[in-house]
């Protein structure tokens, strides 16, 4: 089940495991609400995929359907990645005869609700995942009604890069000097992900022979404010926004520095791990699950969020140090094979499922 009708990290980890799921032969069925982006990604796989409503507590409409793609399709479990969507997962299960198991992955940093209704949910469920301690952690701060031997841990992970042609060149496309540095934001454009406080940050700094490249979709009001803010810190001519980038494993490869400046607790930054992967230098935030996986000055750069002069600190230390750079680079790169791969990631789901 995709939870949303936009493109992000979730729907990424909904994609690949699907994609992984029926190469080991198994049948899979995908579910979202109507996006032409999720459409077309599945369609190119060939997944097969059904639109519904998926509108929270009252959607009878959806999980009639569900009731009936469970029977016609003989669903063994059903994977959710929000609480909304799963009534009508529920309803569902409870109307149909087969009983499929139904797992969980709670992708926020958020206490759980506490109320005769979540309560009624929480019974039905047979795994919560969360992504990240912190994550799994906060939620039982509110001594929600369920047990904690029904939930377990598992870090997100990323599917290993596949060797193809660059799609783009950043550095051709906007005559850049092959001698340039480029520091590289992806993720979507919301103020959530603190790409004002990295522009800011950039101009205390407007190092020479440097840029700093902005890719992902995201608000077009905070996308207005981020250019006039680009204006007023004269970066003009520094400061790059790609909008939505397919190949983001081509835009990793040109990079030097990958910079994650989110003011919100992150539960697990997928975006982060793409960098470390590709053996690239990362600074992020201290107040989310990337502490759970970045070693401060050793697999990456950890700063306060909202902190502007730290963060230029932090750049101007990494732009400077082309060793450092690099060292941090490999370690994270080392961290993320052991610890990170997606077939470790891909092993812990299997045996949550049981199959």
């Amino acid at each position: 089940m995709f939870s949303s009708s936009f493109w992000g990290g979730g729907e990424l980890y909904v994609f690949d495991l699907s994609k992984r799921l029926i190469e080991d032969n198994h049948k899979v069925i995908c579910i979202s609400k109507k996006s032409r982006i999720i459409a077309d990604k599945l369609e190119s796989s060939d997944i097969p995929y059904y639109n519904l409503p998926l509108s929270g507590v009252f959607d009878l409409f959806s999980a009639l359907r569900i009731r009936k793609i469970i029977r016609e399709e003989s669903i063994d479990i059903i994977h959710v990645h929000n609480f909304k969507t799963l009534f009508s997962i529920v309803y569902a299960k409870i109307l149909s005869k087969k009983k499929p198991k139904i797992i969980l992955s709670r992708h926020l940093i958020k206490k759980a609700k506490n109320n005769p209704l979540y309560n009624f949910l929480y019974s039905k469920i047979d795994k919560i995942i969360f992504v990240s301690n912190m994550a799994r952690e906060e939620f039982f701060l509110s001594n929600p009604r369920i047990e904690k031997s029904k939930t377990l841990v598992i870090h997100n992970s990323i599917k290993p890069q596949e060797e193809k042609a660059n799609t783009l060149n950043i550095r051709e496309d906007n005559n850049i000097s092959e001698y340039a540095l480029l520091v590289t934001f992806t993720g979507r454009i919301v103020p959530d992900k603190g790409v004002d406080i990295l522009i800011k940050a950039f101009s205390q700094l407007k190092p020479e022979n440097t840029y700093l490249i902005i890719a992902g979709s995201g608000e077009e009001e905070y996308l207005k404010e981020l250019n006039k803010l680009v204006v007023e810190c004269n970066l003009s001519s520094m400061v790059i926004f790609l909008g939505f980038v397919k190949d983001i494993s081509s835009l990793i490869a040109q990079s030097d520095i990958g910079v994650f400046p989110s003011v919100w607790r992150e539960p697990f930054g997928l975006s982060i791990i793409e960098f470390m992967q590709g053996g690239k230098s990362v600074i992020t935030t201290n107040n989310g699950a990337q502490k759970e996986y970045i070693i401060n000055n050793e697999t990456g750069i950890l700063v306060e969020p909202g902190n502007a002069e730290q963060l230029s600190n932090s750049l101007k230390t990494l732009i400077n140090n082309k060793q450092l750079r690099e060292e941090i680079g490999q370690k994270g790169k080392i961290y993320f094979e052991k610890e990170l791969s997606y077939e470790q990631f891909y092993k812990k789901i299997i045996s949550t499922y049981n199959i």
